[in-house]
């Protein structure tokens, strides 16, 4: 037998995109397709084992080869397929060029484990293209017969029933609704007893999906511009809840957590760093949280893993909470597949330490005008740092190519503060060094927002 071998699809934009139900319409996939591009980057760190890696096209090759040189290992092959739809999974199985040059890269192994950012019908096609070659595969998420259950526990809607049954899961208290007259009555009656209540798509894809109400009189008017603004709130049923603010102190606390055939096999707590309304990136390992907020949100988590493990779920989730002032934990949402935070669970993988913290932040703005070159203006930057000794990862920069460009970065640390130091203070040197540049030399894309 030889010795397995990864194939690595970040499939993002398919599972963004997987529901049905919803009609994105062309301009909001457009910025899903963009997100899933940046956020694509990020399979570069997931798997440390032999891989080939399937990235969307127009991946930077400066920066790929920098990535490798930091963390010490071969740079692996990668099949960029030519790009039809934006969906990396979905173009790969319609380029027949681009399989054939899977197929020859793994030419000699027997088993292919598929690492993936979620459950979509794509892998289940590839997973099967791949064994059509010959191939054992092995699947790091749901198999086929349990997609149901990642589409599932994706929904939001999965939190009210894991509240009725899993010790310790509370959810904020609303109303589930079915169409306008209960979205407006709803929305009235919960803004008689709360200052705010919150709106939401059972799904949403990079912050569309909800909107947060005031008590006052603009309350109503915000929800109709909302609805007609975000194609996420026009697809019945919704959910209003009464708006949980989070506790200073703590960040936006969540457990990313991985299932297998025996159980919940890891729990990583992270923190989102946010500043008023600005994210400013996310803490990542047991110590980016207070040791009794971490035992608190692992054991919660850990109930949940539980519960979607009796239920066929596999592979890694991830669950989102909010810390009341009152000291208690609410579940605000499952998303059932990798997050942002997996290329800093796994560099926390590769040091095997399990004291550090990694702070990563996928929306770093160097506020200048787009498009900036990796090669001649910010690798410069990120050149110098690094021979001074700074621990700085790039995890994606094609975002460069933005109007407003941003790129993505995360450094270790001894503590959550020294962690965010290395990345802000990496940021002010970028944003410093390109001022108001920004060479016009490629066709200007759109902004994508930031994706947790």
């Amino acid at each position: 037998m030889t010795e397995p071998i990864d194939v690595v699809v970040p499939n993002v934009g398919e599972f963004n995109t997987r529901n049905p139900a919803v009609s994105l319409g062309p301009a909001v996939t457009d910025v899903v397709t963009r997100l899933a591009g940046h956020l694509g980057d990020y399979a570069a760190y997931w798997s440390s084992r032999p891989r080939v890696l399937v990235l969307p096209a127009g991946h930077d090759p400066h920066w790929y080869a920098d990535v490798h040189r930091l963390l010490d290992e071969p740079a692996p092959p990668v099949v960029s397929p030519a790009p039809v739809s934006g969906m990396v999974a979905r173009d790969l199985l319609g380029d027949g060029a681009a399989l054939a040059r899977l197929r020859a890269l793994l030419t000699g192994h027997d088993e292919v484990r598929l690492v993936t950012w979620g459950a979509t019908p794509e892998v289940f096609l590839l997973a099967a293209t791949l064994r059509g070659w010959g191939l054992a595969v092995r699947l790091d998420g749901v198999p086929e017969r349990d997609y149901w259950v990642s589409r599932y526990l994706d929904s939001k809607l999965s939190c009210l029933d894991l509240a009725r049954e899993v010790p310790g899961v509370r959810v904020p208290p609303g109303l589930l609704v079915v169409d306008n007259t209960e979205l407006r009555g709803a929305v009235e009656h919960l803004l008689t007893r709360h200052e705010r209540v919150i709106v939401r798509s059972p799904y949403g894809v990079g912050g569309d999906g909800s909107v947060v109400l005031h008590h006052d009189a603009r309350g109503i008017g915000a929800l109709w511009t909302a609805v007609e603004r975000d194609p996420f709130l026009r697809t019945f049923p919704l959910l209003v809840q009464q708006f949980v603010a989070h506790r200073p102190g703590v960040g936006c606390p969540a457990v990313d957590l991985r299932v297998d055939d025996d159980g919940v096999r890891e729990i990583v707590p992270t923190a989102m760093a946010v500043d008023v309304s600005r994210v400013r990136g996310v803490h990542v390992g047991t110590a980016s949280v207070p040791p009794a907020e971490a035992e608190r949100m692992t054991r919660i988590g850990r109930g949940i893993g539980v519960a979607a493990h009796a239920r066929g779920f596999r592979g890694w989730m991830c669950v989102d909470f909010v810390l009341a002032d009152d000291g208690a934990y609410h579940v605000t949402e499952i998303n059932a597949r990798r997050s942002g935070a997996m290329a800093a669970i796994a560099m926390l993988h590769r040091w095997g330490s399990a004291d550090q913290v990694v702070f990563s932040h996928d929306g770093v703005t160097l506020g200048a005008r787009g498009p900036l070159s990796y090669l001649d203006d910010v690798r410069p930057v990120l050149a110098r740092l690094w021979a001074d000794g700074v621990r700085i990862y790039p995890t994606s920069v094609r975002g460069l190519d933005f109007r407003q460009p941003v790129l993505s970065l995360m450094a270790p640390g001894a503590d959550v503060a020294q962690a965010q130091r290395v990345v802000e203070d990496a940021a002010r040197e970028l944003t410093a060094a390109v001022g108001g540049g920004g060479r016009a030399r490629r066709p200007i894309a759109a902004a994508v927002p930031s994706a947790g």
